[in-house]
């Protein structure tokens, strides 16, 4: 958890967290650093980690940001094309360490 920020010369609180969210139907050559570099223009990735030992590939992507900032950026990467196919994305419900 983070503490961010001055608003209008009053201490306030943003809780930031690292949250991860499920990127699907990525390409079986997808890389890391081709995704980190497909959603750089909407989302610094601080780690990427594709997981290939399903029946289809996917990748869990680490931001630091609050949870509902971490839905719409999953809502924005939605329907995306990456290597001609569209991403799907979701945030996890619960989180796992």
């Amino acid at each position: 958890m983070r503490f961010r920020g001055l608003s209008t010369g009053r201490w306030t609180r943003f809780y930031t967290l690292e949250v991860r969210l499920i990127l699907g139907n990525i390409p079986d050559d997808s890389t890391e650093d081709s995704l980190r570099e497909a959603l750089r223009d909407i989302a610094q990735c601080d780690t990427v980690t594709i997981n290939k030992d399903g029946s289809a590939p996917t990748a869990v992507i680490e931001v630091v940001m609050t949870r509902e900032q971490a839905q719409a950026l999953a809502k924005r990467i939605q329907g995306r094309l990456y290597k001609g196919q569209p991403l799907t994305a979701w945030v996890p419900t619960m989180g796992w360490e």
